[in-house]
């Protein structure tokens, strides 16, 4: 990225706070059983087992499995950390601020990989909380998008709701094929899929 391209006010996956707390740990520590071998896969004991706890006290916070999955994304808190906009430098040309946005957008996607290859991989299995959580976020991630293409591109002739769905399309879409990639090259990947979606948004102005 040539210097100067991308001054972010906030990131898209700020750095949470220091999670100390029982509750805590065995949320991250779900996260990673669960993204790495599913929700079956991952019972109530065998999470017990990796915190270091008795089943019981698993059973103390989480009544079943499925509030565990439930408290696993909720725990992320995606709409307060969303509620401020990766902020691109504003003197930029429109097609470069929002190539600068999609990117810090994929960047903060790719710190959050554990959530998306749990969410993916449950809904394949047709997990009906992993499916409604999921839908949850995704309504989440679009609001704030169509507030963020509002805020930041006062330019944009385009429909902005139809905008938003392309742009998170997009998006998605970068998860999976980022999955075929050379991990050296994934970013040099999302960064032209960027160019790609700017230039259909704002033409090659």
């Amino acid at each position: 990225m040539s210097g100067g391209a991308l001054t972010l006010a906030a990131t898209a996956a700020p750095t949470r706070p220091g999670r100390g707390n029982q509750r805590e740990h065995i949320l991250d520590t779900a996260l990673a059983l669960m993204s790495e071998h599913g929700a079956d896969a991952t019972s109530m004991r065998r999470l017990a087992s990796a915190c270091d706890l008795n089943v019981a006290a698993i059973y103390h916070y989480f009544p079943s499995k499925a509030d565990l999955l439930r408290s696993v994304i909720a725990e992320r808190q995606y709409a307060a950390l969303l509620a401020t906009p990766p902020i691109p430098d504003l003197g930029l040309p429109p097609r470069e601020r929002l190539v600068a946005l999609m990117v810090a957008m994929w960047e903060g996607s790719v710190d959050e990989e554990s959530v998306w290859r749990l969410l993916l991989a449950e809904s394949f299995r047709a997990n009906p909380d992993a499916l409604a959580v999921g839908a949850e976020l995704m309504a989440t991630i679009e609001s704030a998008f169509n507030s963020w293409l509002g805020e930041l591109f006062p330019e944009l002739t385009t429909d902005i709701e139809v905008t938003t769905r392309v742009i998170l399309g997009q998006l998605f879409a970068l998860l999976i094929e980022n999955l075929f990639q050379p991990e050296a090259e994934r970013a040099e990947h999302a960064r032209r899929r960027a160019e790609d979606v700017a230039r259909v948004v704002f033409g090659d102005a």
